[in-house]
């Protein structure tokens, strides 16, 4: 396996050559806003910070469960908490 499609090996301090900060691992489906959409960056940041990648956590079971994405931080706070439950 690359370390490229290697989630333990790629988090492990990867920064980006742009602005040298730290890099994410994300799912495939992860779709990134606008430069200037500093709101939506703000939320996808907490979410990062909080240790969400992107994955649904449910899917594979016997169902898939779709969640919607949050559009503020205290929706994000929310989010957080029930991703948590589903672990």
């Amino acid at each position: 396996m690359s370390e490229g499609t290697n989630y333990e090996l790629f988090n492990r301090n990867k920064t980006c050559p742009t602005c040298k900060g730290k890099m994410y691992f994300v799912n495939e489906k992860f779709k990134a806003p606008k430069k200037s959409n500093d709101k939506e960056w703000k939320i996808i940041e907490y979410l990062l910070l909080c240790g969400y990648d992107f994955r649904n956590p449910y899917c594979g079971h016997e169902q898939c469960i779709y969640f919607e994405f949050p559009k503020n931080l205290q929706e994000a706070e929310v989010f957080i908490r029930e991703m948590r439950k589903l672990k």
